[in-house]
């Protein structure tokens, strides 16, 4: 629950602060991000989840940030068992990291398949000097 007492950091926004966090019913829509949603990790979900981490140069970080969203928000998020993506860059400029969730390893398979994911990895891997794939599941969540 909420915790209205609880302490924002000075070095962040409110807004930035909530979307961090889950709170459920408990806050009102005007606290939340506009058009996004937050995505949840569950350990009790049988969510199959890919790790996908990019090494670049720093000056291709943007781009394949923006890339990934871009493809995310236009294809990806409208295929069969998507559940979210979350896109991160490294503080060093050098790593992207993709954290995707499926509904099943079958709905990952299939998306995976596709001529135009294919075409669209290809892109992103011309962007990347590695790029280090895992497929996982979770084991356990700890947070406040």
């Amino acid at each position: 629950m909420f915790d209205a007492q609880k302490k924002i950091p000075p070095s962040m926004s409110r807004s930035g602060w909530l979307s961090c966090h889950d709170f459920g019913d408990a806050l009102s829509k005007e606290f939340t991000m506009a058009s996004h949603e937050i995505a949840k990790i569950d350990a009790e979900a049988a969510c199959l989840t890919l790790i996908n981490v990019y090494e670049v140069e720093p000056e291709k970080q943007a781009d394949l940030v923006r890339r990934l969203s871009e493809a995310t928000d236009t294809v990806i998020r409208r295929q069969p068992g998507f559940v979210s993506v979350s896109i991160h860059s490294s503080m060093d400029g050098k790593r992207v990291v993709n954290y995707a969730q499926w509904a099943s390893k079958e709905d990952f398979e299939s998306f995976m398949k596709k001529p135009e994911t294919q075409e669209q990895l290809k892109q992103f891997a011309a962007l990347a000097k590695t790029i280090s794939p895992v497929l996982c599941k979770v084991n356990g969540v700890h947070a406040e």
